[in-house]
């Protein structure tokens, strides 16, 4: 979504007449200017993925936060509603399936059109219902669906079963991408997609960390997300969950969203260079998204993994 006056005169009521049930997140936003001037009052974006134990010594912890968790498990039956509280991330697909099999297709030389992604392992972390797993499946991709929500794999499993033709090439797994790396699968995947994931994880390094590690080197990464600016904490967090109601209240922590600049970050220190970024644009009444120059709310990234001379001349 981006700023309206209509927006802009919903907000203003609803701080004025609702303030006791808005989230309040610990921050200071300069409204003034185009960036966020962010100030944390005992509190980080994103937290380190490691803790002391009582020896002294480092202990591993997972990215995902097991309130998170709690809120996706309540989500279970209403993953594949196309008109109740997660259209926009059906509606979604209308961007992101095409970037991704364009970019593969580009990146992998193919020119048919029946089953482009043929012979491609994707992992779609976060996968949630199978709600981008399903169309990516039937380009032809092996497709392996995970999330840390029981009751979300339950979900995506049953609605697979009520097409045959996803028998083969689409499997769906309870578990994290830190779960995948410590039983040694790395470097195995073409493509690892995690869309709308990152702004729900503990730990921004680990977890894309991880997800690098998954992949085949000169392989793809596919993000979508929200930007922590001024304008998405009162149009994701206040507009999308207490006004217009796109979303359901308490899916966001403003705390959690993160910029362009932090994603290439991380992505940059695990050997995963940003090949393109893309702006995204939601109108919630219209249940429709398009491309935008601005990364100011949403925005998708592909990156790719390092190859090396010898791993390009295996393949």
């Amino acid at each position: 979504m981006h700023a309206c006056k209509l927006c802009g005169r919903m907000v203003s009521v609803v701080l004025r007449s609702n303030r006791a049930s808005l989230p309040r997140f610990n921050v200071v936003l300069n409204s003034t200017s185009r960036k966020t001037s962010v100030r944390y009052y005992n509190s980080t974006a994103y937290t380190s993925s490691e803790s002391m134990t009582e020896s002294g010594t480092k202990q591993k912890k997972t990215s995902i936060n097991p309130e998170e968790v709690k809120k996706f498990n309540a989500l279970a039956s209403k993953w594949w509603d196309t008109k109740g509280e997660l259209k926009g991330l059906h509606s979604m697909n209308r961007l992101r399936v095409p970037l991704i099999r364009d970019t593969l297709m580009k990146q992998h030389r193919v020119s048919r059109k029946s089953r482009p992604l043929e012979g491609l392992r994707i992992l779609d972390v976060g996968c949630g219902g199978g709600i981008l797993s399903v169309p990516l499946a039937k380009l032809g991709a092996q497709v392996t669906g995970l999330d840390a929500s029981e009751e979300a794999v339950k979900a995506a499993t049953a609605h697979m079963a009520h097409d045959p033709s996803l028998k083969d090439t689409l499997t769906f797994t309870h578990g994290t991408v830190e779960d995948l790396v410590a039983s040694e699968v790395r470097d195995y995947y073409d493509a690892l997609v995690a869309s709308e994931v990152i702004e729900h994880v503990d730990a921004l390094d680990d977890f894309v960390g991880s997800s690098c590690d998954l992949v085949k080197p000169g392989g793809s990464l596919f993000f979508t997300t929200i930007n922590r600016t001024n304008q998405s904490y009162y149009l994701a967090v206040i507009a999308a969950e207490y006004i217009v109601g796109v979303v359901p209240r308490g899916t966001h922590n403003w705390n959690k969203f993160v910029s362009p600049e932090e994603l290439k970050d991380e992505l940059r220190a695990n050997n995963c260079h940003p090949r393109l970024i893309h702006g995204m644009f939601y109108n919630p009444f219209l249940n429709h998204w398009n491309w935008t120059g601005s990364t100011e709310m949403n925005y998708a990234l592909h990156a790719i993994k390092d190859a090396s001379e010898a791993d390009l001349k295996k393949d």
